[in-house]
């Protein structure tokens, strides 16, 4: 009986991790997020009353936590590592566990900590918030190549606790949720209901200062634009007998946006090299005449020499002339270029074609009208798109989320963008294929969102904007402070340790 209660013990994390990731493929569901953490909180608790069961209890469940988070928030990693990497499929399947484990492991790490530093039993939710944002914000620096599954994230949905992004991000959203978790847990652990004070404060704040934000907020101007998007398999894509067909389908779909000014395509909308392949793009620009509208289109393209290509992202005018080109800054490793190539290349014989980066930001201009585009995963990025956001009055997000099926990678990449559109204050265009595209207001509201299997083509209009924000100012000063406060608690608690190790130590002398 013992050792099954040992056992269900152990479930806690794993259901903490469920409640906490169901907004990311139901955003609706934001709420449990407030209370995710409660059955961990309670487990860890339990541990601190009990502290025979080892420091290593705290670690293993912290990474269960940890490895429920990676699972329900990325486990459609499985398809491009599966079915597109090349490798055996127990590897491939070997390869993803070791991933989320390894991922989970920073969880285990986050519990160490904050057992150590918060050792008497109780919980102290300010410093629930500051260990938890300061291991978020460190792994976003770390290893930035997994951008996902930060608890801010789980609240697109509640737009009054949304426009706190335009103040200190993702990571300051984030930092609330947790006071909520912390305070609500004090309270039926005390079972004393003054620990809900805090959080109807809290709550209140939110809601009048979120309502505030999105009542007040009025668009200088507003553009009329178009989204074409495709439902095309990732493969199937590529193939050099769909170049034309591909081509013909989203300019036939374009000339039915009789009143866009800008239509936007998705990444790598164009299967052809824009610049290389001369006779597709005489064809292809011939045609752009009778749209009478501007296009932004994707086209894997080369620039200076003959080999390399760059994921762009083209501006290409009514009379059918290449205007402006943004070459995509960051790249996905494994997707776009091979880390450590050459070394790869040594020990396996297969030899890598990795895209190149570009070197700068480009703002696209069309008369007074200035936008930023971001393409695909650099959306997960907050600096990146904040860099240069001030020239800009919206921004374009282009995506080919194909490669992930139906997972809830879409849905993922749809509620970054409301993130990014709240800090910023601008407007996001997003057209993807197999994804979800639309309109997101500058301050998160979903104007039109339309996933790329129900409808492809669509007109709207988007509101323009130049506001500042404090986020743009600062950035994601919320994680800085966090991971300072960690250090030197943690410091603190490390001087104390040691120093009543050694008074035990004096004692024993005497």
């Amino acid at each position: 009986m013992v050792q099954r209660r040992k056992y269900f013990n152990y479930l806690l994390p794993i259901i903490s991790g469920i409640l906490l990731c169901l907004p990311f493929s139901y955003p609706s569901l934001y709420i449990f997020s407030w209370t995710a953490l409660l059955p961990f909180l309670y487990f860890l608790e339990r541990w601190k009353k009990k502290e025979e069961k080892g420091i290593h209890s705290v670690f293993l469940a912290g990474t269960l936590l940890g490895i429920t988070i990676m699972v329900s928030s990325s486990f459609w990693l499985y398809y491009p590592l599966a079915e597109h990497s090349g490798l055996p499929f127990l590897l491939a399947l070997f390869l993803l566990l070791l991933v989320f484990v390894l991922f989970g492991a920073i969880y285990g790490i986050w519990a160490l900590l904050f057992v150590f530093v918060k050792r008497s039993p109780g919980t102290s939710p300010v410093w629930l918030a500051i260990s938890w944002i300061a291991v978020e914000f460190l792994r976003f620096r770390l290893i930035p190549a997994f951008p996902f599954a930060f608890i801010g994230y789980s609240q697109s949905d509640f737009l009054s606790l949304l426009q706190f992004a335009s103040f200190g991000g993702v990571f300051l959203v984030g930092f609330i949720v947790l006071l909520f978790n912390g305070y609500l847990f004090k309270t039926i652990e005390s079972k004393n209901l003054r620990y809900l004070v805090p959080v109807l404060l809290l709550l209140i704040l939110v809601l009048i200062t979120g309502q505030y934000e999105i009542n007040s907020f009025e668009a200088e101007d507003w553009l009329d634009v178009g989204v074409v998007q495709t439902n095309l398999d990732p493969v199937e894509k590529w193939s050099v007998t769909n170049i034309e067909s591909n081509m013909d389908y989203l300019l036939g779909e374009s000339r039915e946006l009789v009143e866009a000014k800008l239509v936007v395509w998705p990444e790598s909308s164009l299967t052809f090299d824009l610049i290389r392949n001369e006779y597709y793009r005489n064809r292809f620009l011939q045609q752009v005449g009778s749209l009478n509208t501007c296009l932004q289109i994707g086209s894997l393209s080369i620039m200076d020499d003959d080999f390399a290509r760059y994921n762009s992202s083209f501006l290409i005018t009514p009379e059918g002339l290449i205007q402006n080109r943004y070459n995509k800054v960051r790249l996905v490793p494994f997707g776009e270029y091979m880390p450590l190539s050459n070394l790869v290349e040594k020990l396996t014989g297969i030899s890598f074609v990795s895209q190149l980066p570009g070197d700068e930001f480009v703002i696209f201009r069309r008369g007074e009208v200035s936008w930023k585009t971001v393409i695909c995963s650099e959306i997960l990025y907050p600096g990146l798109v904040r860099e240069g956001v001030e020239e800009a009055q919206f921004i374009v997000n282009q995506s080919n989320e194909a490669w992930y099926k139906r997972g809830n990678l879409q849905e993922q990449m749809w509620i970054v963008a409301r993130f990014r559109a709240a800090e910023n204050r601008r407007s996001i265009l997003k057209a993807g294929n197999q994804a979800y595209g639309g309109i997101i207001s500058p301050t998160g509201v979903e104007l039109m969102k339309s996933h790329s299997r129900e409808l492809s083509t669509f007109s709207a209009q988007l509101p323009l904007n130049r506001e500042e924000t404090l986020y743009q100012k600062w950035g994601d000063y919320t994680g800085f402070i966090s991971v300072v406060l960690l250090v030197l608690f943690l410091l603190v608690s490390i001087f104390f340790s040691w120093k009543k190790a050694k008074d035990r130590e004096e004692v024993r002398k005497i």
